[in-house]
């Protein structure tokens, strides 16, 4: 996971930000599951497609970090694909 590859590559990070559409439940499950904590809304702060949005900001911070149990973990497939990678 790519959190786990940044936290014992670079020792010194002790904050992993993600952002995410108000309207992406999926993904603020995912993060949610991972351990990221709900910081805050982010008002009209992204523009696709010329629609001005939202977005949530999560984080996770090192002291919270519980890297999944090595049985739990498959390895060389991606977490997420994004559409047209297939």
């Amino acid at each position: 996971m790519l959190v786990s590859a940044v936290l014992e590559e670079f020792p010194d990070v002790e904050r992993v930000e993600a952002f995410t559409l108000v309207d992406n439940k999926a993904m603020q499950r995912v993060l949610a599951k991972l351990g990221f904590q709900k910081e805050g809304k982010l008002r009209k702060y992204l523009v696709i497609d010329g629609k001005v949005s939202d977005v949530f900001m999560y984080s996770l911070l090192r002291s919270e970090y519980l890297p999944l149990s090595s049985s739990s973990t498959v390895s060389n497939v991606p977490l997420l694909e994004l559409e047209g990678d297939s």
